[in-house]
């Protein structure tokens, strides 16, 4: 899974959030479609992409591409041979959202940022039941808004990063 072309068409087909030929995800991503046929494939494989036979408007049967509605768990506390591997997809996965985020609001004046991006830090400062509140509170606004609605007026990319502070402050 760590395949970097299968990263990007994973954050391609949950952002177009309808089907695709391998024909277009190739063009798209600037691949042969041989190439693209074969990814998409294993992440059919894996469970991640539903593969479905329709027939395109010239009367061509193809196959269409789409993400299914899976959460990834990267287990990134667990400590085995993989660990390495799955902190670099978390990397990846952040690094990639954060530069597709600069590369959107650098097209628009500062008085239209709030249309087209957010980036937010700071600390929060909580007791138990407000943590397991605001936990909640994401988890269910992410769920509730999270599966692929083609006509939809606006697709947004995130990424939620939070943890709980050392100890020791």
């Amino acid at each position: 899974m760590l395949n970097p072309v299968r990263q990007e068409m994973i954050h391609l087909l949950r952002l177009v959030a309808r089907p695709l030929s391998a024909n277009r995800v190739a063009e798209l991503m600037q691949l042969s479609p041989s190439a693209a046929h074969s990814h998409l494939n294993k992440l059919v494989k894996m469970g991640l992409v539903s593969a479905q036979e329709g027939t395109r408007p010239d009367g061509i049967k193809t196959t269409y591409y789409q993400m299914r509605d899976v959460k990834l768990r990267l287990c990134l506390g667990r400590k085995d041979a993989f660990q390495g591997e799955r902190e670099a997809l978390a990397a990846n996965l952040v690094d990639s959202t954060f530069r597709t985020m600069l590369e959107n609001v650098y097209r628009y004046d500062e008085q239209e940022l709030p249309d087209y991006g957010i980036l937010r830090f700071g600390a929060l400062h909580l007791d138990t039941a407000q943590r397991k509140e605001l936990m909640e509170l994401v988890e269910r606004y992410l769920e509730e808004h999270g599966a692929p609605r083609p006509e939809a007026e606006e697709h947004w990319e995130y990424v939620v990063l939070a943890y709980r502070a050392g100890e020791e402050l």
